[in-house]
C-alpha cells in the first residue's frame, strides 16, 4: 500500500503477466513548450535534461545497443535519463540497471501490455478483474482507502492513502511478500505508462504523488512485519522504475511517527526515503506543498484545495 498500488487485472497471471491484443503505443518525442501555466509547476523541461546529460546518456545507450533485447524505438533517450538521472554520476550502474530492466521487462511480458486503463482505487470492494492478491487487499481494506486520481492530463498522478482504513495485522497475516511483489510489478506499470505519455506529451518529466494521510491512525494499529514485506517487496523492483516517485507526503502525522519512521527508513529504498516529507499542520502550508503536483483547482478540499468531489475519479477511466 505504501509503495504500490491498486489496478485492474488483464488477464494477468500472479508471477508472469499475459499479453493482451492491445500494444501500448510508444510516442517518440518532439522537443515542445510546456502546457503548463501553472507557477508552482516545477517539472524540469525534458529537452534540458537531456542536453546536461547528454554524454551519459549517450555512455549508456553505446554500452546497451548490443544487448540482443535492445529496441532503439523502446529504450530511446528519454528511456535511459531515467536511470541516468537515478544513478546521478555513475553511468556504470546505470547501464547496469538499465539492462536489468529490459530483461526484467521481458520476463514479465510488459512491453505486449497497455495498463493505463486498470488503475483503480482500493475500496474494500471484490472485483473478479484484479489479481488475487488484490482480492487480499480489499479484504484487509475500508471504503476508499487508496485514491489513485489523475485530475489533470497534462500533470501527474496522485495518490491519496488514507491509513487508518487499512487492517495491516490481517493483511500481514493473509499477504506475502511475493504477493505485494507482483501487485506492485503491475501497478509501478501501469503509473509508469500514464506518466511516461504525459512526460513525452507535455515535454517535462512528471511523476507520482502519494499523500500519506495519518488521520486516525493509532500506534496500535501498526504491523512491523507487514512494513517489513513492503518495504522489501518494493526494494526488489526499485531499480526497475526509475524516476517514478516525485514525492510521498505524510499529512496529519501522529506524535508517535518518529518512533515508526526511525524503523521504516532502513528498510525502504534509499529513493523513496529521500522523497518521504511529513506535512504541517497548517492547511495552507500543506497546500503549498502539493501545488507542486497538483493545481489548486484539482487538490481536494481537505489539503486547501478547491476539488469538492468525492471521491475523485480514478486515473484509470481516463483512457477507457
Amino acid at each position: 500500500i505504501l509503495t504500490g498500488g491498486v489496478v485492474r487485472s488483464s488477464g494477468a497471471k500472479e508471477v508472469r503477466m499475459s499479453k493482451t491484443t492491445t500494444t501500448l503505443p510508444h510516442t517518440t518525442f518532439k522537443p515542445s513548450a510546456s502546457t503548463s501555466t501553472d507557477e508552482y509547476d516545477e517539472r524540469p523541461l525534458i529537452k534540458d535534461l537531456l542536453a546536461e546529460r547528454s554524454l551519459d546518456i549517450d555512455s549508456v545507450r553505446n554500452a546497451i545497443q548490443s544487448h540482443p533485447l535492445y529496441d532503439p524505438s523502446r529504450y530511446d533517450d528519454i528511456w535511459i535519463l531515467r536511470y541516468v538521472l537515478s544513478h546521478k554520476k555513475d553511468s556504470h550502474a546505470a547501464t547496469r540497471a538499465a539492462i536489468a530492466t529490459m530483461e526484467f521487462r521481458e520476463t514479465y511480458q510488459l512491453n505486449d501490455l497497455d495498463q493505463r486503463a486498470m488503475v483503480r482505487h482500493l475500496s474494500g470492494e471484490r472485483d473478479p478483474n484484479l489479481l488475487p492478491v488484490h482480492d487480499k487487499l480489499n479484504a484487509c481494506s475500508g471504503k476508499y482507502t487508496v485514491l489513485t486520481t489523475l485530475p489533470d492530463k497534462h500533470r501527474g498522478i496522485v495518490m491519496y492513502v488514507f491509513l487508518a482504513k487499512l487492517d495491516m495485522h490481517k493483511l500481514d497475516e493473509i499477504s506475502t511478500q511475493e504477493d505485494l511483489k507482483n501487485s506492485y510489478i503491475q501497478a509501478n506499470e501501469s503509473f509508469y505508462q500514464i506518466l511516461d505519455e504525459i512526460t513525452r506529451k507535455t515535454g517535462r518529466l512528471t511523476k507520482l504523488l502519494k499523500v500519506v494521510d495519518m488521520d486516525g491512525m493509532t500506534l496500535g494499529k501498526m504491523n512491523r512485519s507487514y512494513l517489513s514485506k513492503d518495504a522489501a517487496a518494493s526494494k526488489e523492483i526499485d531499480d526497475y522504475f526509475p524516476q517514478l516517485l516525485g514525492g510521498m507526503l505524510v499529512a496529519n502525522p501522529p506524535r508517535w511517527i518518529g518512533l515508526i519512521w526511525k524503523f521504516c527508513r532502513l528498510l525502504m529504498p534509499k529513493r523513496i526515503v529521500e522523497k518521504v516529507d511529513f506535512l504541517p499542520s497548517n492547511k495552507e502550508k500543506v497546500q503549498k506543498r502539493l501545488l507542486k503536483f497538483v493545481s489548486k483547482w484539482n487538490l481536494l478540499e481537505r489539503y486547501g484545495g478547491e476539488n469538492k468531489e468525492w471521491p475523485p475519479p480514478a486515473a484509470g477511466s481516463c483512457f477507457e
